[in-house]
């Protein structure tokens, strides 16, 4: 076997590395506490289901969290719990499984920030696969695609469809946009993120906020206002999507305040 040029003995290799065979979760550490763990842990648990792996205990990926929030009592974290099948030998048939390989990663919480996004429609569509729609496996070309012609084309965020031509979500983004008084969300049926954020505004409703199929981005760009979600960026509202500007580009008093204010557990 060899690695950069250098014969190594040979060995097996985490199926997440050969296949992407694993999912992952971010979650964000502030003020000392793990923000929306319970969500996060039932993503993990909700993706292991769907994909036939095994998962670590809970309590093991608390106690590593614990010893994080340790070694950095006076610093806001940003935390990546991946989990694979496991180490593997050649072939994408996967041995009996006795557990599950995980990783967690720390690094700084960024600043984040509200001011005004400006955005376009992507031009890479996202492939649609009900049977992995919703879950952050580790699949991710895509977005890194998407993260190479957001940087090309300079701007802030892109709005992705998927290959059906729906308004699906942002690169690493779930959407809300409100037309009138009502707030709408893709159906994620077919492709996408379903990430903890938008879970959390579904469930606690700071603002009446409803699931739609089948958005064109002619039906999108009627909204007067779009916010993007994401559990490290927090809520950011979009100023301009392409030639279009919207009539209100600012985050709207009630979800900021729901973002201050929500619980964390």
């Amino acid at each position: 076997m060899w690695h950069n040029n250098r014969e190594i003995p040979n060995q097996a290799i985490d199926r997440g590395l050969q296949f992407g065979d694993g999912h992952f979760t971010t979650l964000t550490i502030e003020n000392g506490v793990p923000r929306w763990w319970s969500a996060h842990w039932q993503r993990l648990q909700e993706a292991s289901r769907r994909l036939a792996m095994l998962l670590p205990e809970q309590a093991e990926l608390l106690g590593c969290i614990k010893r994080l929030i340790e070694q950095h009592p006076q610093q806001n974290l940003v935390v990546k719990i991946i989990v694979t099948r496991g180490e593997g030998s050649r072939g994408y048939g996967a041995e009996v499984q006795s557990q599950a390989n995980w990783y967690l990663k720390a690094s700084p919480l960024p600043t984040r920030t509200t001011v005004p996004l400006n955005v376009a429609v992507a031009a890479i569509p996202l492939s649609r696969s009900p049977l992995l729609a919703g879950l952050k496996s580790l699949n991710r070309l895509e977005q890194v695609m998407l993260s190479q012609e957001k940087q090309q084309r300079q701007l802030d965020e892109l709005i992705v469809l998927d290959t059906a031509g729906n308004v699906i979500e942002a690169i690493s983004s779930n959407l809300l946009w409100r037309k009138g008084r009502q707030w709408f969300t893709p159906s994620l049926e077919y492709a996408g993120i379903a990430g903890v954020v938008r879970r959390q505004l579904l469930e606690q409703q700071p603002v009446d906020l409803q699931i739609v199929d089948a958005v064109s981005v002619n039906e999108f760009l009627q909204a007067e206002q779009v916010v993007l979600t994401n559990s490290v960026l927090g809520l950011r509202p979009v100023a301009q999507i392409g030639e279009h500007r919207l009539c209100d580009p600012h985050l709207p008093k009630a979800l900021k305040s729901w973002w201050h204010e929500s619980d964390v557990s």
